[in-house]
Parts: structure tokens; sequence; C-alpha cells
């Protein structure tokens, strides 16, 4: 868990356009001290690029870079089903979005969702016409698939979350971002430090708080401790 905390995975699609954006996003996590994984310098020669879109996907940190080129792309959009799977959005995503010109409404989700409908009927059709049957055609079926199903909840993530002006936030080697990054990060290790206590070198165990209020007795099984009288 510690070591999850501390690197921020960064889920994005390259697009030229947007090389001073990711720049300017790097330089903030290395000047305040935040490890950070990124696929240009983690995927390393045969490496199993799927494997690390899932590994995004479990992170406790995640930043997602969101651009309209991210919504049309198989592997972003992989990486975006492997991160809502695993719950938790509103506490492990930092996302950063500049959709043009896609627009941030109904409309934008019924173009989004047209998109990777024929993305699906082109698949489909190749599957039944070429010869042979393709495990990587049916694979990617499978990843469109998992993308339709998980664009509403996505797209309602993405409408009613607040992320700002996308220039103010990536000022100044996006301290804004860094700030709610490191904000975040400081409140889940305390609250890891007040859970873990450590009773042995291999044998953590939780505390637990137990409030008793009126007149009915506490029990507590299995468990040592303190109990405090005001």
């Amino acid at each position: 868990m510690e070591n999850r905390l501390k690197k921020v995975y960064i889920s994005y699609k390259h697009d030229e356009n947007y090389n001073g954006a990711m720049e300017a996003i790097k330089r903030g996590l290395e000047k305040n001290g935040i490890y950070y994984s990124i696929d240009v310098q983690d995927i390393k020669y045969r490496d199993d690029i799927v494997a690390y879109e899932k590994e995004i996907g479990s992170a406790d940190k995640v930043i997602m870079f969101i651009t309209a080129t991210y919504l049309k792309s198989i592997d972003c959009m992989f990486e975006m089903t492997e991160i809502f799977k695993n719950e938790d959005v509103k506490n492990r995503v930092f996302p950063v979005v500049d959709l043009q010109p896609i627009p941030r409404n109904r409309n934008g989700l019924k173009e989004i969702k047209d998109f990777w409908l024929k993305q699906k009927v082109n698949a489909s059709v190749q599957m039944q016409t070429e010869f042979g049957c393709s495990d990587y055609v049916i694979n990617e079926l499978s990843k469109i698939n998992a993308i339709i199903k998980a664009l509403d909840e996505f797209w309602d993530y993405l409408v009613h979350i607040n992320t700002g002006s996308f220039k103010d936030l990536l000022d100044n080697d996006a301290a804004l971002l860094m700030e709610e990054i490191q904000r975040v990060t400081a409140r889940k290790t305390a609250e890891l430090d007040e859970r873990i206590v450590s009773m042995g070198e291999n044998q953590p165990t939780v505390i637990r708080q137990i409030t008793q209020n009126g007149e009915k007795s506490v029990y507590v099984e299995k468990n040592i401790g303190t109990i405090n009288i005001n």
C-alpha cells in the first residue's frame, strides 16, 4: 500500500498538441518529489502493455489527461474501464480535461457512444467475414464492449466533477494539480498511520475505536487496549 501511495500513474493519449502540457505535469511531479509512472519510461522492451494498462487501473493515484483523442483511443479508454472497475474514483483520480471540440454534455456522450458502437460493428463484421478466427479481433471486441458498458458512468463523472480551467491547472508546472495530489496523499498516509500500529516485526494490528453512550456495557472480543472513561 505504501509504495502505491507514493506513485502517481498517468493515463493519457500521445498527442503532440499536448506535449507542453504533459511536460508541465512531469516537471511539477519531479519538482515536488512525487514518484510517477508513465508508459514511455516504464514499459520496457518486451513488457506486456495490457498488464501495464491494468496496473494503471488498480493504482491509488491516477492523473487522467482526458482529451478528444483520448476518448477515441482504444488503449486509453481500456485504461478508463480498468480505473472505473476498481472504484473509489473520487479519491483516486485527478482529471485534467480539455475535450475540445467535443461538448461536455449529452451531445458529447452521444458522439462518443456512436463512435464506439461503430467500432463494435466494424470489429464484428471483420470477425464474421475473415477466414479463421482472429484472437486479436476477439480481444479488441471485448475491450470495445467494456468501453461501451462503462461510458455512462465515466461521462457522468466527467460532466459533474469540476476540473477547473485547463490552463490554470497546468500553469507554473501544474502547481494546482500538485497541491491537490499532495493534499490527498497526506490525508491517506495519515489515515494509514492512525489505523496501523506495529505489534512486532511481522504482526501489524488494527486499532479499533469504540464509542459507548448511555448505560449499556461495552464488550470487546479478542482484543487488548486501554479504555479511557471520562
